[in-house]
């Protein structure tokens, strides 16, 4: 099970540090990305920025407008069937399975265009810190390495910030846990 632990780093040096500490051949298996509003820095570097895809509500609109179109498609096609008299083959086969996988194909379209609008809330409480230049690490880690990964935070002087991971409805292997770390008021 894969966790994602967040830290917050305040400098440059610190954020350098870090990398040398992650980029270690025997630390295999973490995936980490930067989210911060100094994101020329980060690819001077050529360290990876949080990708459009986890900062955006891309995800969460497809699948809920996939899921209210599929609905809508079912309703439809309930309704056509038993308003209009049509007769066994291939019309009311069309209308059986086309219409609900149309709507939910436009449906998962729309709202993935609509949720590229909308912020991702898992990231609300880490806006303010890249909105200050610092640097916020996601770090997704397997449950065992949660030790190592933050004494290796502690030892680069990076705060722990939050550890979290969403479930959505309906998959019930992702395990459902969100933790904010207190952190003092002051940002810098």
């Amino acid at each position: 099970m894969k966790r994602r632990l967040v830290f917050l780093s305040r400098d440059h040096d610190g954020l350098c540090e870090i990398v040398e500490m992650l980029n270690q051949p025997h630390l295999n298996g973490w995936r980490w990305w930067i989210f911060t509003g100094a994101a020329a820095d980060v690819q001077r570097l050529g360290l990876p920025l949080a990708s459009p895809l986890m900062l955006t509500n891309m995800l969460g609109g497809a699948w809920r407008g996939g899921f209210w179109g599929f609905c809508l498609g079912v309703l439809l096609a309930v309704f056509a069937l038993t308003l209009f008299t049509v007769d066994e083959g291939l019309a009311r086969t069309i209308i059986m399975y086309s219409l609900p996988i149309t709507l939910l194909s436009f449906g998962a379209w729309e709202g993935g265009f609509l949720g590229l609008m909308q912020n991702n809330p898992s990231f609300d409480d880490y806006r303010p810190y890249a909105a200050s230049n610092l640097f916020v690490l996601l770090v997704d880690v397997h449950a065992v390495d949660q030790r190592l990964l933050k004494k290796i935070m502690a030892m680069c002087n990076a705060d722990q910030v939050g550890e979290h991971s969403r479930r959505m409805w309906g998959f019930p292997w992702r395990e459902n846990m969100f933790n904010n770390a207190e952190l003092p008021a002051k940002l810098s």
